[in-house]
C-alpha cells in the first residue's frame, strides 16, 4: 500500500487505541493484519488523549471527505474493524482508506491504493466530531 502525505503524517494514538488494535491483530492471527498494524505504529506518537490536536483524524472521528472524481462529499466515521460497515459510513481503520485517514488533518489530501492497484485521493474537508476534542477519551 502506498500513501502520499499520510506517510509523513504523525499518527496520534492513545494507549487505549494501541491496546485495542493489538488485541484485534492478536485475535485475527493474521500476519498481514499484524504487518498493517506495525506500519501504523511505526508512524504513531502515543500520547495522552488530551494532547491530541483537535484537527487530526483519530479513532471514532466523524468526518466529511471529498473523494477525487465524486460530486458529493462522503460522511465517514473511522472505526475499529469489528464495528466497520462501509454501507453505513463506518470505515475500518485497517482498510486502505482508513489507514490513509488516520492521522490526517482537516484540509489535508491523502492518497491510498485500491485493491486493484489504482491510486485514489481524498481530501478531509472537516472533522465534524473528534472524541478527544469533546472530552470523550474512552470511545
Amino acid at each position: 500500500m502506498t500513501l502520499s502525505s499520510a506517510n509523513k503524517t504523525t499518527l496520534y494514538l492513545t494507549e487505549l487505541d494501541v491496546t485495542r488494535l493489538e488485541r484485534i491483530a492478536e485475535r485475527a492471527g493474521s500476519a498481514q493484519l499484524s504487518d498493517m498494524l506495525d506500519a501504523l505504529l511505526e508512524r504513531a506518537a502515543i500520547v495522552a488523549p488530551e494532547a491530541i490536536p483537535h484537527d487530526v483524524v483519530t479513532m471514532n472521528s466523524q468526518l466529511r471527505c471529498a473523494l477525487e472524481g465524486d460530486a458529493e462529499p462522503r460522511h465517514w466515521t473511522l472505526v475499529y474493524p469489528d464495528t466497520a460497515d462501509f454501507d453505513a459510513g463506518r470505515l475500518s481503520v485497517l482498510s486502505p482508506v482508513g489507514q490513509a485517514l488516520l492521522g490526517a488533518r482537516a484540509g489535508e489530501t491523502v492518497a491510498y491504493r485500491l485493491p486493484d492497484g489504482r491510486e485514489q485521493r481524498l481530501t478531509v474537508i472537516e472533522i465534524a466530531f473528534q472524541p478527544e476534542a469533546n472530552g470523550q477519551f474512552n470511545l
